[in-house]
């Protein structure tokens, strides 16, 4: 009977079918009680026959149930019908890791970052609860049309793994491609095991495929024992190589190297995320794949292999083994040995060589079989003088022995002669500067001597500093700006005292004034409130009092004419009608022509006739 259209435990109504595992089908159902979708995962039916199976099934079921996270996929119920069982999840409208990677190839790293960091905090909670995933895979993780991140199959991977259906003696089950060593040999895994298999989710997602591939599973999971898995961006040179650290850190091959905890882990990829460039968020990246029911073609499926032996046994064949090919190698003599050990090519993988000194980095070179030749020595402000600055190829890629690893050796900082650049332009002292590799920064001060925009001053003058070293030049504004103050009306030798002690140059005018007294002041040139440079002139206008003359005689003159005559000449004049009179000529004047008078004196015409 096909399950889709039909009903499971009377209750779940199978709408269609969404992906297939190792364990059995997962279909999407409709739940007639509470009228919500969900995910409902059907095993396949020879788990029914296995009763360790079911025990551990049911075992791991209500484990997973207590799981209460936004980045776990919930569990909501779990039984049997018709002698096969199932478990209802959480429905997530979305895609799978595996589907992003199908259609993007690779993720930039920042959107990694986006997967890895709420991947470490669904695995937190569940090792908080004593759940450990043990199958971390691009299949196991979500991305739901929103974004979010979810983790399926919680407890599931250890029911299966356990199960003596899928499992014989002297076997492992998991997903090859994600495997830690200590699942390829058989060792019990905790939540370190999950980092592990979690650092090389994020190598494939950076670089577009697992660090290892093979003819077979087995092939697969021996590399897992015997090779650290490469840094990122020695695999995609082009990369970033901000995540190398915590993947490499992961995916050590003894697990009490990697980082102590999901939590550990997270913080190590939150420090990395500083800087990375963007990119699109997640939820657009899934939004461009379109929807489909049917289950990508090349996921990592789970699988079962044989798993590396007990130390003691596995020395016996060993030994066994290695007396058989004494033998044949004694058979076929020297020539037979010589074709082996030069012929038959040998790996290995470049050490981290960086930051030791050259006769360490030999060192460790000749104990893995290789060569060390250099290239041109290098500066650097970061590494000594005499240690490793950078290795062609680069750690952690695969290499044959006997090859030879370029070594650049660091000549410590480049020392430069900083030049004296004093009564320089600006642009110029900048540019000398720069051309040489220092760092330029510029301050601004005034000065009474020097032309502004010229140096007046640096920080550093004829030592040695560091390339990439900052100088700071002064730069003048010309001399200081200073307002001209009111004097007017101070005596004059108090005017100039003031404004010398403001530093100002002072000269002085002198000009007749009816309303300031004779040696005080009447004014200033450049008038008062204007700002000047520090040291220049300002004259003041210092009052000789009115201007003095002889009384101009006026009699006969018509009296307008009169009296703008003497108006002008500085007199205020008084006009008087002579009584009896109408003619406007003037017939006597006081004072009396020839008088000495001064301006602002008044006068009196008398006019009649």
């Amino acid at each position: 009977m096909s399950v889709v259209e039909s009903t499971v435990d009377g209750r779940y109504q199978v709408i269609a079918r969404v992906a297939s595992g190792g364990m059995g089908e997962v279909f999407r159902a409709q739940d007639a009680v509470l009228g919500r979708d969900v995910a409902l995962k059907i095993l396949h039916p020879q788990y029914a026959g296995d009763r360790g199976f079911v025990a551990r099934f049911r075992r791991e079921a209500r484990a997973a149930a207590v799981l209460n996270h936004p980045n776990i996929v919930g569990v909501y119920d779990w039984g049997s019908t018709d002698g096969t069982y199932f478990m209802v999840m959480e429905f997530v409208r979305g895609h799978n890791l595996r589907s992003v990677l199908l259609r993007q190839g690779r993720l930039e790293p920042a959107q990694v970052v986006e997967v890895a960091l709420p991947v470490l905090a669904a695995l937190d909670h569940a090792h908080g609860h004593g759940i450990v995933h043990r199958d971390v895979k691009p299949e196991n993780i979500l991305i739901a049309d929103d974004g979010t991140v979810k983790v399926a199959d919680f407890g599931l991977a250890r029911a299966f793994a356990d199960s003596h259906v899928s499992q014989a003696e002297g076997t492992v089950t998991g997903t090859v491609q994600y495997l830690a060593p200590e699942q390829v040999q058989g060792e019990p895994a905790d939540p370190r095991t999950d980092l592990y298999a979690l650092g090389v989710v994020m190598f494939e997602l950076l670089t577009g495929a697992p660090p290892y591939g093979g003819e077979t599973a087995v092939a697969i999971a021996y590399q897992h024992l015997s090779s650290q898995v490469p840094a990122p961006s020695s695999v995609l040179p082009t990369l970033e190589a901000a995540l190398d650290g915590p993947v490499l850190h992961a995916t050590a091959r003894n697990r009490s190297e990697r980082p102590a905890s999901a939590r550990v882990m997270a913080e190590e990829v939150s420090r990395a995320r500083g800087g990375l460039p963007p990119a699109p968020p997640l939820a657009e990246v899934a939004a461009q794949i379109p929807p489909a029911e049917a289950v990508p073609p090349d996921r990592a499926t789970t699988v079962t292999i044989p798993r590396v032996e007990p130390r003691g046994s596995r020395w016996r064949r060993r030994f066994r083994w290695a007396l058989g090919l004494l033998l044949l190698l004694a058979a076929l003599g020297a020539g037979g040995w010589w074709t082996w050990a030069n012929v038959v090519p040998h790996y290995t993988h470049v050490p981290k060589l960086v930051g030791l000194a050259q006769n360490q980095a030999v060192a460790r070179l000749q104990a893995l079989g290789l060569a060390a030749d250099y290239g041109p020595p290098q500066y650097s402000p970061t590494v000594p003088a005499g240690a490793v600055l950078a290795t062609t190829p680069r750690w952690g890629a695969k290499i044959r022995t006997n090859a030879t690893v370029m070594l650049v050796i660091s000549r410590g900082p480049q020392l430069i002669t900083v030049p004296n650049v004093v009564g320089l332009s600006q642009g110029a002292a900048t540019r000398k500067l720069e051309a040489l590799g220092f760092r330029v920064r510029v301050k601004r001060d005034f000065n009474d001597n020097v032309h502004a925009g010229d140096v007046i001053s640096q920080s550093s003058q004829d030592v040695k500093l560091e390339k990439g070293s900052q100088v700071v030049i002064t730069v003048s504004r010309g001399p200081e700006l200073v307002t001209i103050p009111d004097v007017s009306g101070q005596p004059v030798d108090q005017a100039s005292g003031t404004l010398q002690s403001l530093g100002f140059q002072t000269t002085t005018t002198k000009e007749f004034s009816t309303t300031v007294p004779v040696g005080h002041v009447i004014g200033t040139d450049p008038p008062a409130g204007q700002s000047i440079p520090k040291g220049n002139s300002v004259t003041l206008v210092v009052s000789k009092g009115p201007k003095t003359f002889p009384m101009p005689n006026v009699v006969g003159e018509k009296a307008a004419q009169a009296k703008a005559r003497l108006e002008a000449l500085g007199l205020v004049v008084r006009e008087v009608q002579v009584p009896g009179s109408i003619n406007d000529t003037v017939v006597g004047q006081k004072p009396d022509p020839g008088t000495t008078v001064h301006q602002g004196e008044d006068v009196t015409i008398y006019v009649g006739g």
